[in-house]
């Protein structure tokens, strides 16, 4: 009986203490699609990345007709962010997601991304799911720039003006949203 009682000892401790249960990879078949509401993107050639937290996991292209396949091995994220960027497109978050329901997941994105509002009919940012600072992208000549002053008394320039966050002078016009708290263009 002592014995038992050792062993099992040992091994919840060691659950506790040290084992990391290991991760299956995780195999995407992702197809980028237009939004109804803007075809003007090209989808061949887009590239296509996740990153969890700061660290990009994984990166490939697409093909011609936006379809693209993607492997990586979580670990301890919280959430998954896919980005795009290429010819024609500024580097745009396009979903934000928590799990996979599967280790082979076939998902659809959408360029630019399908808005949320919340029943204010503010825009829901696709990472935080917040609204507060979340602003329209204004595409226009020489962008306006102000200056504020942060909670530790730092100054700073910021790209929010009236409302609006100013991109500049920008052939490419594919992202209609900033979020200022994640720094994401979507």
């Amino acid at each position: 009986m002592r014995p038992y009682v050792i062993i099992s000892s040992l091994v919840i401790a060691a659950l506790f203490l040290g084992f990391n249960t290991p991760s299956n990879p995780v195999y995407i078949s992702g197809h980028i699609r237009h939004n109804p509401k803007d075809t003007s993107v090209f989808l061949a050639g887009l590239n296509v990345f996740v990153k969890g937290g700061t660290q990009i996991l994984a990166k490939t292209n697409t093909d011609k007709n936006g379809n693209f396949n993607l492997s990586f091995t979580p670990k301890d994220e919280k959430s998954f962010e896919f980005f795009c960027y290429g010819p024609g497109t500024d580097s745009i978050l396009i979903a934000s997601i928590k799990t996979f329901e599967s280790d082979t997941p076939e998902m659809i994105f959408y360029i630019p991304a399908h808005i949320k509002r919340n029943a204010l009919g503010n825009v829901k940012c696709l990472k935080c799911n917040k609204t507060d600072e979340v602003y329209p992208i204004r595409y226009g000549d020489a962008p306006i720039y102000t200056s504020r002053t942060t909670e530790s008394g730092e100054k700073v320039l910021s790209p929010i003006y009236k409302g609006k966050y100013q991109a500049g002078a920008c052939i490419v016009r594919t992202a209609k949203y900033y979020c200022d708290r994640d720094k994401v263009k979507f």
